[in-house]
Formats: structure tokens, sequence, C-alpha cells
């Protein structure tokens, strides 16, 4: 049998195999920055809604009825396939695209399936700003907000 200058299906087969596994290791540390990049964009987004918020009850006179998705803010539409935005009543657990109190207000960013720009655990569930300039994160489905800078900076660098 004359012998070819081609490839045989074994060396391509380890030849397919050595590019799965530099793919399998190279693409987390390339996607890792990248969240922690949206996570960023998520908060200072989030501090930007926050503004609009007090705009709004400037013009209108209380916070009630502010609309996440009518502000017009150009961050929150292009991060709302990756992060979503509500708004809530401190104290509450009840989130909504809509605020519900005409004296308080706060709001929140939170990654849809939360591993998305967090840290390295799931444990960092949401981003919190509060009407009295109060930030925090929501490490736990309970709807409590720890205020620690630690936290802050572990979760939304």
């Amino acid at each position: 049998m004359p012998e070819g200058n081609g490839f045989t299906l074994l060396e391509m087969l380890i030849v397919l195999v050595i590019v799965a596994t530099l793919a399998m290791v190279a693409v987390p540390g390339y996607l890792q920055p990248m969240h922690r990049v949206e996570a960023t964009q998520a908060g200072a987004c989030l501090l930007e809604l926050a503004s609009r918020l007090e705009r709004y009850r400037l013009s209108e006179g209380d916070y009630e009825g502010f609309a996440i998705d009518a502000a017009d803010v150009a961050c929150e539409a292009r991060l709302a396939d990756r992060y979503r935005f509500e708004a809530g009543v401190p104290g509450e657990m009840g989130w909504a695209v809509t605020t519900t109190d005409p004296v308080a207000w706060q709001l929140r960013v939170r990654a849809d399936g939360f591993e998305a720009g967090m840290g390295s655990d799931r444990d960092c569930r949401a981003l919190v700003v509060r009407d009295d300039g109060q930030r925090g994160v929501m490490i736990d489905t309970s709807g409590g907000v720890v205020t620690d800078a630690g936290w802050l900076r572990r979760c939304w660098r």
C-alpha cells in the first residue's frame, strides 16, 4: 500500500483533542474579565438610573410611578439581555420595573442567572442603591442587603 503525504485519522483526532483542551482553558480566562467589565457597567448604569429617578421626583413631585424601562437610559437597554434592573421599597421584598412608593425607593441590578458578571462565587445576587445613598449587595435570596465595602468590591468591582 503506498504511503500518502496526508494525515491519518488518528493524527487528526489527536490534534482536535489538543485544540479542544486549549480552548477549554483559554475561554474562561477570556470571559471572566469581560464579565467584570459588564458588572462595572451595570453598577454605573444603576447609579445613572438613580439620578434619573431623582430628576423624576423634581419634575413630578414624588417618586411613585417612575418606570425604569421608560427612563431612556442607553446603558439599561444595552445591558438588558444580561442584567435586570428593578425598583422596590426599602424594607420590603417586592421588586418591579416601576416605583410604587412616593417617598422612598431602592433600585437593584442583578445578572440573569446570577453568575454573569458577579464575583467568583454565586453569593453575589444583586447590587442595591437606596434613596439615602446607601449601596449594598444582596448575598442571598432572603432580600437582606449587606453594606460592607468588602462585599461590594468582591461582587461588583
